[in-house]
């Protein structure tokens, strides 16, 4: 019998096609039907971890939805979508320190390169001033604008946000001419090492500000480097503004990062991705786990980052029920909109939720998605563990520790029930930062470097990438190469550095693990990424 906790998307777009599109009327919604399941580039479903609650009460119930960017074309040379990029980069004095100026140089000149004639470029630079060192036009010979890179020098205060804009403006004024094409991606890349101390520096305007320039169509994403930027207002840049953020820790990071963020461009496959949930009387509240710009209302939505072929993420509902007595109970739809990067075509699809209500206990034990219930789980500690962070950067030190310590404990209780390595080894990762936190008490540059690599991590879960915590095998990327380079410093891994965790990353791992006497399961957790020096 099929898990009735589980509403697959493609399931319920053939569903519709086949001769019930009148409960789409009755969902509020309309459903643009793919011609063929293989050229939807975005996957998705919904699962409740409880599809069965108690009678006659308030329950909470997590609706985990999950998506992956889908190549629509296996097999084949895939024709990536034109780019409009505007490089946004720090031109102020504290980029001379620790070779910062000479590294972003470096970057930017690669991610220039890694452009090609239909890709539409723009450059702006900034410190106190700002100037626009090259105007939006499609990329030709680049010689001359790799010339201006390397004459950069450090200057000024940080007009961050006055950069920003201007790169806003000139990726918008692209959209207007040589961008036009619908199928253009559109980003802005912004680079700071400092404060936002000169021009507009109140972080509710800065926010307005890239709601603004999101609802234009141009999506920006912060990268922040070192330990002095301030990364809570780098973070909600990139989340109001639809874009990634990125933690440079340090100034040799740099050029892997823009081919992270260009690769990730590159690849697009779904963009300008919006969830919603439009909830029935029964739901007194409605948020997304993670976000703090919940309305306390029946509905929510919220955009989502563009998807990227492979990409797996992850948002989790929470939705606050009043349970009658009994029945079978329609708590709302969940809809997801969003446009194809090939051609810009914009499709949506929707899932109707329900559940069950009743007094036996046993028989709610028993429906329980046990795999649900522990993502549902995950994102309620990075909630609490975020709460901890913000207290221990207040300074109230030895309250945040104890109530880390207080939060291990409570999951270690759960996961008795759910039996879940996620959760184990998110526990691992609170007994780890419960550690460095007090380490780092005695450090001013100690805590800094704590708390920015901490809030990355808790900034990545809440979109359901967890190697932050845990790489295994499987994973593939950037935090993967750091991995390899480490086994290798470490005289354990002598394979290649290519960001792909296969069975000899695993081995390698395994052996480190036996010299330092921890458990040799080749996943490299908390506890062996913090011996590495990469937690």
């Amino acid at each position: 019998m099929r898990d009735r906790t589980t509403y697959t998307f493609r399931e319920f777009f053939l569903r519709a096609t086949f001769g019930t599109l009148c409960s789409l009327a009755l969902l509020g919604t309309t459903a643009l039907v793919p011609a063929s399941a293989a050229q939807d580039p975005l996957r998705g479903h919904v699962q409740l971890d409880q599809p069965t609650v108690l009678a006659n009460g308030t329950r909470i119930v997590y609706a985990v939805v999950s998506f992956e960017g889908i190549d629509t074309d296996p097999g084949t040379v895939r024709e990536r979508p034109p780019l409009n990029v505007s490089l946004v980069l720090d031109r102020s004095g504290s980029m001379s320190d620790a070779g910062k100026m000479e590294y972003l140089r470096r970057a930017a000149k690669l991610a220039v390169d890694r452009l090609g004639p239909k890709d539409t470029l723009s450059i702006i630079e900034y410190d106190d001033q700002i100037n626009v060192m090259w105007p939006a036009h499609r990329v030709g010979n680049l010689a001359e604008v790799k010339a201006m890179i390397d004459a950069l020098e450090p200057r000024g205060s940080t007009n961050l946000t006055g950069g920003m804009m201007r790169g806003v403006d000139e990726a918008k004024d692209a959209l207007d001419g040589p961008a036009s094409k619908s199928g253009t991606i559109t980003r802005v890349i912004l680079m700071s090492d400092g404060l936002a101390n000169s021009g507009i520096t109140d972080p509710q305007e800065i926010a307005r500000l890239v709601r603004g320039a999101k609802s234009d169509g141009i999506r920006i994403s912060a990268m922040g480097l070192g330990r002095d930027y301030d990364e809570d207002l780098m973070q909600a840049v990139a989340e109001n503004g639809g874009g990634r953020y990125y933690y440079i820790e340090h100034p040799t990071q740099m050029a892997r990062v823009f081919q992270d963020e260009l690769g990730s461009l590159f690849e697009t496959t779904a963009k300008d991705v919006e969830l919603q949930f439009s909830g029935k009387a029964i739901v007194r509240k409605a948020e997304i786990v993670g976000y703090d710009d919940a309305s306390g209302s029946q509905n929510v939505k919220r955009g989502i980052e563009d998807l990227f072929v492979g990409e797996k993420r992850t948002v989790l509902l929470r939705l606050e029920i009043a349970a009658p007595s009994s029945g079978h109970i329609d708590l709302g739809s969940v809809t997801v909109s969003y446009k194809t990067a090939k051609s810009g075509e914009a499709r949506q699809f929707s899932q109707n939720l329900a559940v069950d209500v009743s007094t036996d206990k046993a028989a709610i034990d028993q429906a329980r998605n046990k795999g649900a219930s522990a993502e549902a789980t995950l994102a309620e500690s990075d909630r609490v563990q975020k709460e901890q962070v913000k207290l221990y950067q207040s300074g109230r030190h030895d309250e945040a520790q104890k109530n880390m310590t207080t939060l291990a404990k409570d999951l270690e209780e759960k996961n008795r029930t759910l039996n879940d390595d996620r959760l184990r080894r998110k526990v691992e990762a609170i007994k780890v930062e419960n550690r460095q936190m007090n380490e780092a008490v005695a450090s001013p540059s100690a805590q800094q470097d704590y708390l920015k690599a901490s809030k990355q991590r808790l900034y990545q879960a809440k979109s359901g990438k967890r190697t932050g915590f845990a790489l295994q095998p499987g994973d593939k990327g950037r935090e993967v190469e750091q991995l390899q380079d480490a086994l290798k410093k470490a005289g354990v891994y002598k394979g290649p550095v290519d960001g792909v965790y296969d069975e000899d990353v695993k081995q390698a791992v395994q052996t480190y693990q036996k010299s330092k006497n921890m458990s040799a399961d080749g996943v490299a957790g908390a506890t062996t990424m913090d011996a590495m020096g990469l937690y």
